[in-house]
């Protein structure tokens, strides 16, 4: 099975180019997405992790789609004691003392994954899963021989978060679109797009007489709206440009559910703060607070959208634009 990028909470490699330095993994059977590079070729990364006998350790290897890693290879070398012996570790790998080595080559799958929940695409290069057989220390070691380029590693299947990664994932996942090769001004796009002509609008509305937008409530309110908008126009983005890596299928039902839910949240935000004249009242505050909050644990507005809705529902009704 691949690696799904939402099911895993994210872990940064750090510098991690020896055993002594390898990254340490706490709890190794929770869900860990590590997104990392090799630099070049012949070089290794590590991990470590504890784990106790009988524990199920469980290790995805995977790529972006990106048309440059269309040749990088990568595989890992899993070392410890009882994991037995397979395969020839590479002479540039560090095995630690008294060791056992299990090498897992990777190999090019014919198409590429579709992830929708995030949503992107991938590789998936290999699938390790075995019981400890002893409680003790063990390493990863991902190395590549020729050539440099990004990889993920996916370590255990229990999914679980804390608050602020759950909080987080949409910062996290502008990271991941990053590593799979997209430059930044292309993931926000939809989202600048989605403010400048919304902005744009809403000016053209006031100036026009046809709005109320009056008070700083409806302002913040209203910029709230659009970033939750803006949203979910990068997640169907996100979607579309997945699909040109990937095939097609029908889980990209949850992936228009997931972009659905921010856009509603902000055309619901948007209609509220329109209908507010010159005072907002405190079922309106209620709401747009309510909405807020909401749309924080639905990742929509990137933690700014749902700020402002929050900050807007405990401002003073104050006249900023036009006369009372």
């Amino acid at each position: 099975m691949a690696p799904q990028t939402l099911a895993h909470s994210p872990l940064a490699p750090g510098d991690n180019e020896s055993l002594a330095t390898a990254t340490f993994i706490h709890d190794p059977t929770k869900s860990w997405a590590i997104y990392g590079e090799l630099h070049e070729g012949g070089e290794a990364q590590y991990y470590r992790f504890n784990v106790t006998v009988g524990d199920r350790i469980h290790i995805m290897l995977f790529k972006p789609t990106s048309p440059e890693e269309g040749d990088f290879m990568p595989g890992f070398v899993l070392m410890g004691p009882g994991v037995g012996k397979q395969g020839i570790v590479p002479d540039y790998v560090e095995v630690p003392a008294g060791a056992d080595t299990l090498v897992v080559m990777g190999e090019q799958p014919d198409q590429a994954t579709y992830e929708p929940f995030s949503p992107s695409s991938f590789f998936s290069l290999a699938d390790l899963e075995l019981e400890a057989p002893n409680s003790d220390t063990y390493y990863a070691a991902v190395y590549e021989p020729s050539m440099g380029g990004h990889y993920g590693l996916a370590i255990g299947d229990r999914e679980s978060y804390t608050l602020s990664e759950w909080i987080l994932i949409p910062l996290n996942l502008l990271s991941v679109y990053q590593w799979e090769g997209q430059s930044l001004a292309f993931i926000i796009a939809p989202l600048i797009a989605t403010l400048v002509i919304g902005i744009g609008l809403l000016i053209w509305l006031q100036l026009q007489n046809k709005t109320a937008l009056r008070t700083l409530f409806g302002w913040l309110g209203s910029l709230a709206g659009l970033l939750f908008v803006g949203t979910g126009a990068m997640t169907l983005t996100q979607m579309v440009f997945s699909l040109t890596q990937a095939p097609l299928t029908s889980e990209i039902v949850i992936t228009l559910l997931f972009a659905s839910i921010p856009i509603v949240l902000g055309l619901v935000t948007l209609r509220l703060s329109l209908k507010t004249v010159k005072e907002a009242k405190l079922r309106m505050r209620i709401y747009l607070a309510v909405l807020g909050v909401v749309a924080l644990f639905m990742w929509a507005g990137f933690l700014i959208g749902p700020a402002l809705a929050i900050v807007a529902s405990v401002l003073p009704s104050r006249l900023v634009v036009g006369k009372s």
